[in-house]
């Protein structure tokens, strides 16, 4: 068996020296270096390698038959020289050794790029669970943008959904951007803009420094400073549903590796986002009226429930509005069931516009409808109800002169807790009793629980 001894236990002979040692068929049996603290000294002692500040005294104590020369000494060189004379030893030094020096580089790098392979394809299974894990939109793009950072070392990222209908963009996730974006969070896809020029793209856009980058109109990225980034369109079941963006704010150069796992990455998201609309679109299609869009009966009694308890706990107020559109039957009799659903939804329309963003509007049945207000006391109510019978009673609606009233009208019942009821159930009876009396009045008014003698 060869016993090698290595002179020189620099940066050359340290990267050589676990190599050689992992090689069965050889025997590392020596490292010298004159420096005591060389790392090729510290690791053999490690490794229970002899070591020597002289060479030769460690040669005559090892009896190597082939020396490795990695100090670049002359005067090491000519003693070695002189012991090669004899014939019994061979050394390996001068171009020999560089060409040795970089098979042993070759192979540590080839080793970290295997090892960095590995890591990255346990970072994507990683992120595989994650993502088929994640309980929201949000958590889902939140995981993606963290991800696609740090896998390719950038400091800010973002993805955009494409609205095919619309022809537009939209931001729905960032990251790294110390402050929201200068350019448009929503915007059309523009006519050689690049935005269309990725969309067209069959392969990762790669653009290392935006101002040497002129295929395409690049006004509004450079707005927020983005000077390079890597765009992956993704793509699920053959239709685009967005782009996911890697950014830097300095002109770099992306690896192909960047590509590469960016492109296995964006398309582990695509299927992800994809699936995550769907599920959000069916959870959606649960709780809602198709033909309005407002919440479904269902949904209201089970907010409701939720909303009282909370003030309840906070010791809040809180108001419904049950409200019903007078004589709608007639309305259809006479105009047909199209046109009433139309009508249906123009009311719908109304409410939406006048009601605040954390009401709850919902179909209750019909053409009944409910509103929860939260955290609205009695004269609150009675305001935004008035603000909705009056809006609807101005609204033009095809038809409307055929009916009792001339005009197509709403009743609206109001009650509030605690002072009407304690008790969602009994909360809604209030309001119901309220809207009866409406009825029972005339119709197109408003009527409070308890202001049925006034």
């Amino acid at each position: 068996m060869p016993k090698i001894m290595i002179i020189g236990a620099g940066a050359g002979g340290t990267a050589l020296l676990p190599i050689l040692n992992n090689y069965k068929k050889i025997k590392v049996v020596g490292v010298a270096d004159t420096d005591c603290e060389a790392p090729g000294l510290v690791l053999a002692k490690q490794m229970g390698i002899p070591t020597s500040s002289d060479f030769q005294q460690l040669l005559a104590e090892v009896n190597a038959n082939i020396i490795i020369n990695a100090s670049g000494n002359d005067n090491v060189s000519q003693k070695l020289d002189q012991l090669k004379k004899l014939g019994e030893l061979e050394v390996i030094e001068g171009e020999s050794a560089k060409i040795l020096f970089k098979l042993v580089d070759e192979k540590i790098q080839s080793e970290k790029e295997a090892l960095h392979r590995v890591r990255e394809h346990e970072a994507l299974y990683k992120i595989g669970i994650m993502l088929t894990s994640s309980e929201s939109e949000d958590e889902l793009l939140s995981t993606i943008i963290k991800w696609a950072t740090r896998l390719t070392h950038t400091p800010a990222g973002s993805i955009a959904l494409y609205d095919a209908q619309e022809s537009s963009m939209e931001i729905v996730a960032l990251h790294g951007f110390k402050k929201t974006l200068t350019s448009e969070e929503h915007w059309p896809i523009r006519k050689g803009g690049l935005t269309e020029y990725i969309l067209n793209m069959n392969a990762p856009t790669v653009i290392r420094d935006i101002d040497k980058f002129d295929l395409a109109d690049i006004s509004r990225i450079k707005m927020d400073g983005i000077s390079s980034l890597i765009a992956i369109p993704l793509i699920a079941d053959r239709t685009t549903i967005g782009i996911l963006y890697v950014d830097d704010f300095v002109a770099r150069d992306f690896s192909q590796r960047d590509e590469a796992i960016l492109t296995l990455l964006g398309t582990q998201a695509a299927i992800a986002i994809e699936k995550m609309q769907l599920f959000e679109k069916t959870k959606k299609l649960a709780i809602t009226d198709g033909l309005t869009g407002l919440y479904n009966h269902r949904y209201f009694v089970k907010y409701l429930g939720n909303e009282v308890r909370r003030a309840k706990r906070y010791t809040h107020e809180l108001s419904v509005l049950i409200i019903d559109i007078d004589h709608f039957k007639s309305y259809n009799d006479t105009n047909g069931h199209l046109q009433g659903n139309e009508a249906i939804k123009k009311v719908t329309r109304v409410m939406k516009d006048v009601t605040r963003t954390m009401d709850v509007l919902s179909r209750y049945g019909g053409e009944e409808f409910a509103i929860i207000l939260p955290e609205a006391n009695k004269h609150q109510a009675l305001q935004t109800a008035i603000r909705i019978c009056k809006s609807v009673e101005e609204t033009k609606v095809l038809g409307e002169e055929k009916q009792p009233l001339k005009k197509l009208t709403i009743s609206i019942g109001v009650a509030t807790y605690p002072e009407d009821a304690t008790r969602a159930s009994a909360l809604v009876e209030s309001a119901d009793q309220a809207l009866y009396e409406a009825k029972h009045k005339g119709r197109n008014r408003v009527v409070a629980f308890k202001d049925k003698n006034t």
